[in-house]
């Protein structure tokens, strides 16, 4: 009945042909009644709104524009299996074609990259034991650490792994460690570690640096590596550390993670409008609370894993009322600009938002 109803909306068959192909199928294999079921159903769907759909279209002509952004809303809606409120979102802000563009994008079978400790394994070395194991790969286009595999299970098994050579890190993400830009003698602290991905990265990139990493969940600090870095359980919103104490932050916060819905399709379904703009508050107060504890001429990058308004700009905006920043260009060896935005269908990244704010 699913394979019926989207024949009948959406491949311009028609409907007669369709349902009687659909009926004489559940005859033969249901029997009489549960096709007389089908029938029934069918037909009252093409009553109902498909003729209903096909009159307002004809009504249409002197129809308001919100009216035809609507139906667009809920059509996109439907063919992309997206909630209309975060359709109306994007479509607000990115228009119909964008939209459509960024919905395909964020269904496509996502593309796994891994980030190579290149200071242990020359990253040509890695390919080749890759792709003799069958594994096809292909460099990015960013990050020099980065490599894209196509199939993600047999690398996590892989003694590299394990070895951790490799490690699994969007090179979206392996941006935000490259912003950091970790020089020999910084004190830094990462703020919200989660499983220490970007702490390993900005190990692996200075080695002589005292790094904090620090996390609100022990579970996740308790799979961390130990060795060369000082692990904290802590929230960033209580701060535990000293005014002025580290040359550089990196706060990378917790967010609505719609850049990222394309590897966790359930969130689409699982976020509100209004979780959104919880976590922008929430990533405001984060950075007041970590702004006390950077240094002066010291800088901060904020990144999320969002392209929302409230998580990226909209912060800025809020935290800039009561605290000095200037905004720098975080990248400025790869992107002419004063922050970095991913979105999947232009990029084909995860979505991403990163920024440096340097402090007077």
């Amino acid at each position: 009945m699913w394979i019926t109803l989207y024949q009948i909306t959406f491949m311009k068959k028609a409907s007669y042909h369709v349902v009687n192909e659909a009926v004489e199928y559940a005859k033969k294999m249901e029997g009489r009644y549960v096709a007389g079921f089908v029938n029934a159903i069918l037909r009252r769907y093409i009553r109902e709104y498909i003729e209903d759909t096909r009159d307002k279209t004809r009504d249409s002509v002197n129809v308001c524009i919100p009216q035809k952004q609507k139906s667009e809303i809920k059509r996109l809606s439907i063919i992309h299996s997206f909630p209309e409120w975060l359709i109306r979102r994007w479509h607000e802000r990115f228009g119909q074609d964008d939209t459509e563009k960024l919905c395909a994008a964020l269904n496509k079978v996502p593309r796994f990259a891994i980030r190579i400790d290149t200071k242990r394994m020359d990253m040509d070395h890695v390919m080749d034991y890759l792709e003799k194991k069958g594994i096809k790969t292909e460099k990015g286009r960013y990050v020099e650490s980065s490599l894209y595999v196509d199939r993600l299970t047999p690398v996590i098994k892989d003694s590299l792994f394990k070895q951790g050579i490799i490690h699994i890190q969007d090179e979206a993400s392996q941006l935000a460690g490259v912003a950091l830009d970790p020089r020999q003698g910084d004190i830094i602290l990462d703020a919200c570690c989660g499983l220490g991905t970007k702490t390993e990265q900005i190990k692996g990139l200075e080695g002589h640096i005292r790094l904090y990493s620090m996390d609100i969940d022990m579970n996740k600090l308790i799979s961390m590596d130990k060795e060369g870095k000082y692990i904290i359980c802590g929230d960033v919103l209580l701060r535990p550390f000293r005014e002025k104490l580290f040359d550089k932050i990196l706060l990378d916060a917790p967010c609505s993670s719609t850049g990222i819905i394309r590897k966790h399709p359930e969130i689409k379904w699982r976020l509100r409008e209004k979780d959104i703009k919880r976590h922008g508050r929430n990533q405001v107060a984060m950075l007041k609370a970590l702004w006390g504890c950077l240094k002066d001429k010291g800088y901060l990058i904020y990144s999320v894993c969002s392209f929302e308004p409230e998580e990226t700009w909209g912060v800025l905006d809020e935290f800039s009322r009561e605290n000095e920043f200037i905004v720098e260009n975080p990248l400025p060896l790869l992107f002419n600009k004063e922050y970095f935005m991913s979105l999947p269908h232009e990029t084909d990244l995860d979505g991403f938002f990163i920024v440096r704010l340097r402090k007077p």
